[in-house]
């Protein structure tokens, strides 16, 4: 019949899925990579959730967290109180969840403004070379001489403890790392051909650092931000059991953890929630770390 429908050979199937996926924008297409490996679809849907309940929770739950109803102390996980209560009958559900969310924003603000000023250091000390690099490669030494800890606990003693103090404290905490990274990415690329090719033709320092060193390195740094992230979360909390983040009343995971131990037997749901809360974040970025790192790394992408 002259209208019958030929069934597609092998090769056509191949080319249309091909150009199918040529048509995609390179995000779609990585999200999607990301999304088909278990690893990665367990992480996202994870980091959803707690991001849900971190920011969405508490502009939807009328109560507040600073909210106390007489003879509700302690009372164990129900529907009216999903994580209880605590010692001054407030509820630990909006508590935890608007404690989680400060936290999350200082480690992000923390990582984020170090990182920048660090990839900064780096990316200039590794192109540039010379007395730039000595003098920046021994001032990122010196700063590593102190503990990341201790630098963070005379930054609060100074500026007075606090979310913004702590964040800064956190952020120069990061500095060092991202530097010696960057510095390391940038001495591996700038001996290519792509960069000889680049200042041949005349592009400026700028132009090959940020236009085409940074693009061929952007893997390295995503594949270490949420382990930075972790990190920060992990100090942040630290900081937090110590008396050192934000004051009471104000929630923040570290001070529900240090307020929970007094209660560790009576009230075993106080030091669960943001012990968990933790945990499983904490989880979930390792998780997207190493699916980040295979689809990023052509060697173990090989293998995998």
């Amino acid at each position: 019949m002259a209208n019958e429908v030929r069934p597609a050979s092998v090769d056509q199937l191949v080319w249309a899925q091909e150009y199918q996926q040529r048509r995609r924008s390179p995000g779609l297409a990585f999200l999607i990579r990301l999304v088909r490996d278990p690893r990665g679809a367990a992480a996202l849907s994870v980091l959803g959730v707690l991001l849900t309940f971190a920011f969405i929770i508490p502009l939807v739950v009328t109560t507040s967290p600073f909210e106390s109803v007489r003879g509700q102390r302690l009372l164990e996980p129900s529907p009216s109180h999903p994580f209880g209560t605590d010692e001054l009958s407030r509820d630990l559900f909006i508590r935890n969840a608007v404690g989680f969310r400060s936290t999350l924003l200082s480690g992000l603000f923390a990582v984020i403004g170090g990182w920048l000023i660090g990839i900064t250091l780096g990316y200039t000390a590794g192109y540039r070379g010379g007395i730039v690099d000595t003098l920046i490669s021994r001032a990122i030494d010196t700063l590593l001489a102190f503990p990341g800890i201790l630098l963070a606990v005379l930054l609060i003693a100074w500026f007075g403890p606090g979310l913004t103090s702590l964040s800064l404290a956190i952020a120069v905490f990061n500095i060092p790392f991202s530097t010696r990274l960057a510095r390391a990415a940038v001495l591996r690329e700038v001996v290519r051909d792509y960069v000889l090719a680049a200042q041949t033709v005349g592009c400026t320092g700028v132009r090959v650092l940020f236009r085409h060193i940074a693009i061929n390195t952007f893997g390295l740094f995503a594949v270490q931000l949420p382990i930075a992230i972790v990190n920060s979360i992990l100090i942040i909390a630290a900081l937090g059991f110590l008396g050192l983040g934000a004051q009471p009343p104000n929630p923040t995971l570290g001070g529900l953890l240090f307020d929970g131990r007094r209660f560790m037997r009576l009230a075993w749901w106080y030091l669960l929630a943001p012990a968990s809360i933790v945990a499983v974040f904490m989880l979930a970025l390792n998780f997207l770390s190493d699916v980040l790192s295979e689809m990023l790394d052509p060697v173990r992408r090989g293998r995998a």
